[in-house]
């Protein structure tokens, strides 16, 4: 962003805001916005009274030790556990997956199933963390399973749903407004948000459409509007969502209970597979449920993700804990705080 066009947006910020006392707080919820704020230096711009919050839009730092070492133990029974590379650094409770034997790194969910038909003797694993987008390419993967007689493929999964736990976030953490991810809108629509009695903007990730989306907060909490829930990334959010893809995701999986890291165990906040499709879960077919991960008690990352303080607070930042040597998830993930706060700290958060 040029400087004329950082000096209009701080100027209009700073006027929607002049009437908003006590100071107001916004979550921005997503990772990817995350990681925009930091790289863009967009707090730099805020005034004085407004202040921005990440909160847990950060896939993998939500997911548990645990799931990490579920996938230890699937490796070490000689599964072949397809993933991201983005969980290989995430820690476990023994330490992260770097080094670890039969695991293929992947650059999408088709690359798994690939991977599959290619070596039908070997039973393959698609380790898979996220929100609806990456729900609906596991959903449609277990389509083409099907469709494929394919028996040799599974998945182990930590999806989860985010609006349950906005809800507490917003009871209990005094929030003014809500910057609300694009992506996850882009599947399940602007009215998913509906009924959090909070100023929230759908918006995309360009540094102006991320202030934008701000000001519209800004005017709406000095309105007093709590009702404000505002499409701002029409290019790719539908106000009703993307029906095809939320009949697949339903067609699979139902709603159930998820341990999110910094808030434990929330109702309705993940996505398991249905009874009907308990062939295709890793979990039962692997006999996983003895596997245990406990967390690292130093580590405040689920005190960063849920609001109640900045990554500098927690005292491993930038000592003990560092993107070379992650100690929390925060900090392995490209789309963790702390590791945006690292990367980007002339950008402070």
């Amino acid at each position: 962003m040029d400087l004329r066009s950082a000096n209009f947006w701080r100027a209009a910020l700073q006027e929607a805001a002049m009437s908003c006392n006590p100071a107001i707080r916004i979550m921005e919820v997503c990772g990817t916005h995350t990681n925009a704020i930091a790289k863009n230096n967009l707090r730099a711009l805020l005034p004085d009274n407004v202040k921005l919050i990440s909160g847990p839009g950060c896939p993998i730092c939500v997911s548990g030790v645990k799931f990490i070492e579920k996938i230890r133990a699937l490796l070490r029974s000689d599964v072949t556990v397809a993933m991201f590379g983005d969980l290989l650094r995430i820690p476990g409770e023994h330490g992260s997956l770097l080094g670890e034997k039969n695991l293929k790194i992947v650059y999408s969910p088709e690359d798994a199933l690939d991977y599959a038909v290619k070596n039908p003797s070997r039973q393959v694993v698609f380790a898979a963390v996220g929100f609806a987008p990456t729900l609906c390419a596991a959903a449609a993967l277990l389509s083409a399973c099907e469709d494929a007689q394919i028996k040799n493929f599974s998945l182990l999964t930590d999806f989860k749903e985010l609006t349950p736990v906005l809800h507490e976030l917003c009871s209990s953490r005094q929030l003014s407004g809500l910057l609300l991810p694009g992506h996850v809108a882009s599947v399940v629509g602007r009215d998913y948000f509906r009924n959090l009695n909070i100023p929230g903007v759908v918006s995309g990730f360009e540094p102006e459409n991320i202030l934008h989306s701000l000001k519209l907060i800004i005017e709406a909490v000095a309105a007093g509007n709590n009702s404000l829930l505002v499409n701002n990334y029409p290019e790719a959010v539908r106000n009703g969502g993307n029906l095809v893809a939320i009949k697949l995701i339903e067609q699979y999986f139902e709603k159930s209970s998820s341990v999110w890291r910094g808030l434990g165990e929330v109702a309705n906040a993940g996505w398991q597979l249905k009874n009907d499709y308990s062939s295709f879960d890793a979990e039962k077919r692997f006999d996983l449920s003895q596997v245990s991960g406990r967390e690292n008690p130093a580590c405040r990352c689920g005190e960063v993700l849920t609001g109640l303080i900045e990554p500098p607070e927690c005292p491993l930042f930038g000592k003990a804990c560092t993107p070379d040597n992650p100690v929390g998830a925060c900090m392995s993930s490209s789309e963790g705080s702390c590791a945006a706060y690292f990367h980007y700290h002339g950008g402070a958060l």
